[in-house]
């Protein structure tokens, strides 16, 4: 099974994304989209969390999908007397 996670630059001085999805994919973990600090990856957790933990100044964290906020307007009732 494969999971969706998010790898992000925590510092400022930490490797280029470029270098760090190249070390992903040699792993043969699957680059979704790709951000200049921020990369969401599907594979294995193991194969990911292996090489965040050989880069200094990057972490990981689980994707967490958000529902949009509903934009179909109500219409409000006067209050009643």
């Amino acid at each position: 099974m494969t999971d969706r996670v998010v790898v992000y630059s925590a510092k400022a001085d930490s490797e280029a994304s470029g270098s760090v999805a190249k070390r992903l994919r040699a792993r043969g973990v699957e680059i979704v989209d790709e951000q200049p600090n921020m990369l969401l990856v599907q594979g294995a957790a193991a194969a990911i969390k292996h090489v965040v933990d050989q880069i200094d100044g990057w972490d990981l964290t689980a994707e967490q999908k958000v529902e949009p906020p509903p934009t179909r307007e109500r219409v409000l009732k006067p209050p009643s007397k």
